[in-house]
């Protein structure tokens, strides 16, 4: 029975991914015609679908980056606090004891006094908790071992809110290099909020990081600024987070059963109508994925649990008790909905090509590369990164990839999803 589904697996994604493909092929064939009426005269314009598309994807990824971009220029936010309520930053590792001195150093170097560092080990994770007991040999460091709701990483972050007692929590991810104005930033910031998320920036240090890198940009950051705009709808993630202690009771904690606990956390806050401000200033640094093969598996665990999130909002729909109720599993259709489709894009702009309208295929091509290169400048001028690189060059590649990716973990949810995930492999042990 697995092999049949795996197959049906292989089966169907090569099915809805031509599907898709030749879908946009043949629907930017379409022409469309525009009828405008002056006072002595009529206008008529035909263009083809794809034309039309072209310029509306310009368009969105051109004002998106300017906002984008603004906002990076503004977003330092008030004076970083250097002391206050206690916060307690909670570290979860599972598998990653080689990158675990990365968020623990940089949080001991952190300008913000009161703050305690908890690093949560599963029961099962023997290396884990020997780095995390050396690491606790240090002022300021404590280690707890999650054996009430081991399994988990939200079952791990439950866990040590509950048995701590800092009035403010955070939670980092093992591998982030904290900046050392973040969470001093973050707490000034919560005087007027309940979340504060902070930018995470994967280290562009190869090809496949640069992949990333531009990925994050590009899908994480520019792509939601009209969102964040047009809703009251922003991310609550379970890395790079500062939040008042009784946010986690008012929404439930982070569900222990969900595949990706920060996205569905980012829409029970919404729900609940948590306010969550965002923080681009003090952005913190993160390990990128080091091979294809690890990017493609941690996207497609990503899209799976989008999948996932989504099929739990639909099923919680309760139009008629709040309208969030009814806008989240909206927003949240139209990103995974949105994720599938990104390859039809492609072969629209095939169809340019193919027309002869070589311009109008370059110009989105030239837009998103210029746009992604712009906010690599600002990083490195803000020494977030250390060069320009060169990966600006690969942006045309990231969005049919990772539309892809998006098909493959829908389609196996749908048919042979089993509750399993995929783990990178990060980082090296650090200097002794």
């Amino acid at each position: 029975m697995m092999v049949l589904r795996r197959w049906l697996d292989r089966l169907s994604f090569v099915g809805v991914s031509s599907g898709v493909f030749l879908w946009g092929f043949v629907q930017g064939h379409y022409a469309l015609t525009l009828r405008v009426e002056f006072a002595f005269a009529v206008l008529v314009v035909v263009l083809l679908q794809a034309v039309l598309s072209s310029l509306m994807f310009t368009g969105f990824i051109g004002l998106s980056t300017a906002t984008f971009l603004w906002s990076l220029r503004r977003g330092q936010g008030p004076s970083p606090a250097e002391s206050g309520p206690t916060v307690t930053a909670i570290v979860p590792v599972y598998r990653d004891a080689t990158v675990l001195h990365r968020s623990v150093e940089s949080l001991l170097d952190s300008e913000y006094d009161d703050l305690q560092i908890r690093i949560v080990c599963e029961p099962d994770d023997d290396a884990s908790i020997a780095r995390a007991r050396e690491l606790a040999e240090r002022a300021g460091v404590d280690y707890l071992v999650n054996t009430r709701s081991p399994g988990s990483k939200a079952g791990a972050i439950n866990y040590a809110a509950a048995v701590t007692d800092g009035e403010f929590l955070a939670v980092f991810d093992a591998d982030e290099i904290v900046h050392p104005e973040f969470v001093g930033r973050a707490v000034a910031r919560l005087d007027d909020c309940d979340v504060v998320q902070g930018r995470t920036v994967p280290e562009p240090d190869g090809f496949v990081e640069e992949l990333a890198y531009y990925e994050s940009v590009l899908l994480s950051y520019v792509g939601r600024r009209l969102l964040y705009l047009a809703t009251e709808f922003k991310m609550a993630a379970s890395r790079a987070v500062v939040m008042r202690r009784p946010v986690l009771d008012r929404v439930g904690g982070y569900d222990e059963t969900m595949l990706t606990e920060d996205f569905d956390f980012a829409y029970e806050c919404y729900k609940h109508r948590v306010e969550v401000e965002e923080l681009l200033a003090a952005p913190s640094k993160i390990e990128a994925a080091h091979s294809l093969r690890d990017w493609w598996g941690q996207r497609k665990r990503w899209m799976t649990g989008y999948a996932q999130t989504l099929h739990k909002l639909v099923a919680e729909v309760r139009p008629v008790t709040d309208y969030r109720n009814l806008l989240s599993a909206a927003i949240c259709a139209s990103t995974v909905i949105g994720s599938l489709l990104m390859l039809s894009l492609l072969s629209k702009f095939v169809v340019l090509f193919l027309a002869g309208a070589q311009g109008l295929f370059l110009l989105p091509i030239v837009v998103v590369m210029s746009a992604t290169a712009s906010v690599r400048l600002y990083d490195r001028r803000a020494g977030t990164v250390d060069d320009f690189g060169y990966g600006w060059a690969l942006v045309p590649i990231v969005v049919p990839l990772y539309s892809l990716t998006a098909i493959k973990a829908v389609i196996e949810y749908l048919f042979s999803w089993d509750g399993d995930w995929y783990s990178v492999e990060k980082g090296v042990p650090a200097d002794a």
